[in-house]
C-alpha cells in the first residue's frame, strides 16, 4: 500500500532537504528516506540514531558485513527494494573483502553467526545458546552477537515497512543513493528529523 503522506506530507525542512539532494544527485529521494523525514518525532529521529550507530559505528563487524547481515535479513523477507540496495551498499562498503551474491567469500566469523540470525529472524521461540556454538569457537563475543543481533533488528523492522508500504527503486536511486547514504555513514541531516 503506496502511501500518498510521504510524497505529499513532508513538512518543510525535509521537502527542502529531498529536494536538494534530488538535483544534487540527479535521482527522486527513495522511498525508505522519506518514510524516515514523515514525522520523525514517530521514528525517524531514533532510527536515525541507531542506523549511525550500528551501521557505521564501532563494531566487530565491518561496515560491508554488516551490510551483508542486512542483505540476509532483506532475502528472508524478500523484499527486493531493500535486496537491490544493500547488494550495492556491500559493493561500496566492502571493498571487496565480501561478494553479495556467495555468502563463502565472506569470513569464518559472519558465516558463523548468519544461521543464528536466520533463526532468530524465522523462529525466535526456539533459540538456544548451542545456536552459537560455530561462532563461539571462532572466538565471537557476546559483545559482537548483540552487535549482529542490532542489525538484523533495525533491518527486520524496515524490510517489514518497506513491505507493507510497497516501496519501489526508481532510476538511479540504487547507485546514487546507496552512495550517499555510505558516505553521510546513514545519518541525515538534523534540521530534517526536528
Amino acid at each position: 500500500m503506496r502511501l500518498s503522506n510521504l510524497e505529499t506530507g513532508q513538512r518543510r525542512p525535509a521537502k527542502f532537504f529531498m529536494l536538494m539532494a534530488s538535483k544534487a544527485s540527479g535521482a527522486e529521494m527513495a522511498d525508505v528516506v522519506k518514510m524516515f523525514l514523515y514525522r520523525p518525532e514517530f521514528f525517524g529521529r531514533a532510527i536515525s540514531e541507531l542506523f549511525t550507530e550500528v551501521m557505521r559505528g564501532p563494531s566487530f563487524w565491518t561496515a560491508g558485513e554488516r551490510e551483508f547481515i542486512a542483505l540476509r535479513i532483506a532475502q528472508l523477507y524478500k523484499v527486493q527494494y531493500c535486496i537491490d540496495i544493500h547488494t550495492e551498499m556491500i559493493s561500496i562498503a566492502s571493498t571487496g573483502e565480501i561478494d553479495a551474491a556467495d555468502a563463502d567469500t565472506a569470513r569464518p566469523e559472519l558465516r558463523a553467526v548468519l544461521p543464528f540470525l536466520e533463526k532468530v529472524t524465522r523462529s525466535p521461540d526456539s533459540v538456544g545458546e548451542s545456536d552459537l556454538a560455530e561462532a563461539r569457537a571462532l572466538g565471537v563475543s557476546d559483545e559482537a552477537v548483540t552487535e549482529a543481533l542490532h542489525v538484523a533488528f533495525i533491518w527486520d523492522a524496515v524490510d517489514r515497512l518497506a513491505y507493507a508500504f510497497d516501496f519501489k527503486l526508481l532510476d538511479g536511486q540504487v547507485t546514487k543513493g546507496t552512495r550517499a547514504l555510505h558516505q553521510f555513514k546513514y545519518r541525515f541531516p538534523a534540521f530534517t528529523l526536528r
